[in-house]
């Protein structure tokens, strides 16, 4: 080949290199973006918002919403744990006041507090919660994915399957950001706190009754979108979709589309 040729060939490669950068990125150790890295003294904060909404014939739709703020501060890391004071505010509901020494264990999945631990299912949280994410690869190259069965009900999902993706690594500050798109069936952990309440939905009909239904779920698909600096979550976005079928105590049924979906975002001072 003409050597003037060959430049231009190797310049030509070299862009298609840069323009392919995302693809072909150098792959960072796991370590330096989803396993928390947090000092006694630090502060975080997020907020939150959840929304569940129920749109189907025969009834108005029924739409629940929460949200709120959650105030983080590092009172404690161990080998065992990171131990925390939190002070969660739910809007229009009363101020309980904070909570002391709550701890998240090295597993990432554990809250406990006061002797008591729990697999912690929320759909979000302050930090990298493996539950729903599965066993990251030891390295994260943008482009890679890899497969999570979730065992169990979550907040607003059931046990199912699902794809983690990396869509940007960011090593010089220790960013990175994934989706995740899953399916399921079954109840949530939502749908098995409102059964063991013995309170059953209420729904009113478009005749203006007000009744009680019980919810028979169809299956569910989900996607998401995260950021998370060194295993705190940043940004958080996920909805979940799913037929539901819902029958009163007459036998009436109704058929309806529900989705839900959390939004958190950690305060910019945090970041």
């Amino acid at each position: 080949m003409n050597p003037h040729l060959r430049a231009v060939g190797n310049l030509a490669f070299c862009a298609s290199i840069f323009c392919l950068g995302i693809s072909l990125a150098r792959a960072e150790p796991v370590e330096a973006f989803l396993h928390p890295d947090l000092k006694v003294g630090e502060r975080l904060s997020d907020v939150f918002s959840k929304t569940v909404s129920i749109k189907g014939v025969g009834f108005k739709e029924k739409v629940d919403l929460i949200s709120g703020t959650a105030d983080y501060t590092v009172t404690g890391v161990t080998s065992k744990a990171i131990v925390f004071d939190e002070d969660d505010r739910y809007d229009g509901h009363p101020s309980s006041g904070p909570v002391h020494n709550s701890e998240i264990l090295r597993d990432g999945i554990t809250n406990c507090y006061a002797g008591n631990c729990r697999i912690n299912d929320q759909t979000s949280g302050v930090v990298f919660n493996p539950l729903l994410w599965g066993k990251a690869p030891d390295q994260l190259r943008a482009g890679m994915t890899w497969d999570v069965a979730i065992p169990r009900p979550w907040e607003i999902g059931p046990a199912g399957t699902e794809q983690v993706r990396v869509l940007r690594v960011d090593p010089r500050n220790e960013v990175v950001t994934l989706s995740r798109t899953g399916n399921g069936a079954g109840l949530s952990s939502d749908d098995q706190s409102r059964e063991k309440s013995g309170k059953p939905m209420r729904i009113t009909t478009t005749a203006g009754k007000t009744i009680e239904v019980s919810v028979i779920p169809g299956t569910a698909t989900w996607n998401g979108y995260t950021t998370i600096r060194r295993g705190v979550i940043v940004s958080d976005t996920i909805m979940v979709r799913r037929h539901v079928t819902l029958v009163s105590r007459s036998g009436d049924t109704f058929e309806g589309e529900q989705r839900s979906y959390t939004l958190l975002n950690l305060l910019p001072d945090a970041i």
